[in-house]
């Protein structure tokens, strides 16, 4: 794929120990095939951190098997989120066959699924069913993020309670022009950008020096730092949104806007997680600094979109929108979790400006796809609070939260406006 990052700079410790020799434990016979337990817990010398695997990927050398592992993700992800399986706080879980891999984040009991089902489509229900086995052997509480519609019928047969918690933004490139009326608002940040001397480029780590590419990132990191600033959390939350720093970049892609016709600072920027074999892409992360200019980060897509057309890209996803048309009932959807999310949109929405986010991505006139979460039948108090807890969603800054909803309590006739324009559309 043209423009793919190379592999990381250096491979993760977790890959150092794949290949070694398994954890040895004693078995009691039995006639059923049986999961290696021990191969959930980290070996002693794990320090915090580093992805864990239940099963090897392959007998391979370290390296082969971290760029199998990459490429598998890189192939089969179809989520916007399914990259982050390559995140160092992950554990994954191969199937037997190794044809497929669930990523997850486990606390206790309760294991948090994201990414979806990493596998070709017709090896989807035999992985669902050997970690499904996995879990109860360990008895665990397993939950499931970000589901489609393609594959939600086999969280359902297996009796799972699927409720749908947003819809994922899709951008079709073959179809989308970028002109007329429909597009006049992208349009008119991206000349008000470039008539302020910002200009978008990919930054490619095989075109950089090893000093460059890292100045880059440090770069990056200031930016991300700063949006903080603009949100009421105290940090960047954990697992339902990608990472810069310990995450490296990896075969995901940066692009970014400098000022001064390109050689300014960076602005803002856009990490984008591949899909399918890199014939989709996912604008997952995208930061700008407190100060930057005016529809910075609508440029920047909006130019990459362009770029990626002519490479012969399919599709640009600019993620899910959470709680969109959630409120309906649907047939054997959780209640709770229904209500919980409808409760929050309403209450939190002064604090994280859902209309806010749902204008600017339908700017871009997306298609949509129902997202769902698949949940044990009787959803469980404590998963809601461990949730809380491995997100970061509820870390918040005082000062930030006061500031951030006193700011837009004064604009709430402008957002009651932005929420009207998008359901009339």
């Amino acid at each position: 794929m043209q423009g793919a990052s190379p592999l990381h700079e250096r491979i993760p410790p977790i890959f150092l120990f794949m290949g070694q020799a398994a954890i040895q434990m004693s078995k009691k016979p039995s006639s059923r095939r049986t999961i290696d337990k021990g191969r959930v817990i980290p070996p002693p010398h794990f320090a915090p951190g580093r992805i864990r695997v239940t099963r090897p990927l392959s007998r391979g050398s370290s390296r082969e098997a971290y760029e199998k592992f990459l490429a598998f993700v890189f192939d089969h992800g179809q989520v916007y989120n399914s990259y982050l399986a390559t995140e160092p706080e992950r554990e994954l879980f191969w199937s037997e066959s190794q044809q497929g891999v669930i990523s997850y984040v486990r606390r206790g009991k309760h294991v948090f699924c994201g990414g979806g089902l990493i596998a070709p489509a017709e090896h989807r229900e035999q992985l669902l069913q050997e970690f499904l086995e996995f879990t109860r052997e360990l008895s665990l509480r397993p939950v499931f993020f970000d589901i489609q519609d393609d594959v939600v019928d086999l969280f359902r047969d297996a009796g799972f309670k699927a409720t749908k918690i947003g819809e994922d933004a899709l951008v079709d490139l073959e179809s989308c022009s970028f002109a007329g009326k429909p597009y006049e608002w992208v349009r008119r940040q991206t000349n008000y950008c470039k008539r302020n001397g910002l200009v978008t480029a990919e930054v490619r780590r095989e075109e950089l020096s090893p000093a460059e590419w890292s100045e880059i990132l440090a770069e990056v990191h200031e930016v991300a730092t700063a949006s903080i600033s603009d949100k009421p959390q105290s940090k960047e939350m954990r697992f339902v949104v990608g990472r810069l720093g310990d995450h490296e970049m990896g075969l995901r892609r940066l692009f970014v806007a400098r000022s001064d016709h390109g050689r300014g600072r960076i602005e803002g920027f856009v990490v984008l997680n591949p899909m399918n074999g890199g014939t989709r892409w996912a604008t997952e992360i995208y930061r700008y600094c407190p100060d930057a200019v005016r529809g910075t980060i609508a440029f920047v897509m909006h130019q990459l979109m362009e770029q990626l057309k002519a490479e012969g890209v399919e599709q640009v996803g600019l993620c899910m929108i959470p709680g969109r048309n959630c409120e309906q009932r649907i047939e054997g959807d959780a209640w709770l979790i229904r209500s919980v999310f409808t409760v929050s949109k309403k209450l939190l929405n002064g604090v994280f400006d859902a209309a806010g986010l749902e204008h600017f991505k339908t700017r871009f006139r997306p298609r949509f796809e129902n997202l769902y979460v698949c949940t044990p039948p009787v959803p469980s108090i404590g998963s809601f609070w461990t949730f809380f807890q491995i997100t970061g969603v509820m870390h918040l800054d005082l000062r930030s939260l006061l500031r951030v909803a006193s700011n837009r309590f004064q604009k709430r006739e402008v957002r009651k406006k932005l929420s009207r324009s998008i359901g009339s559309e």
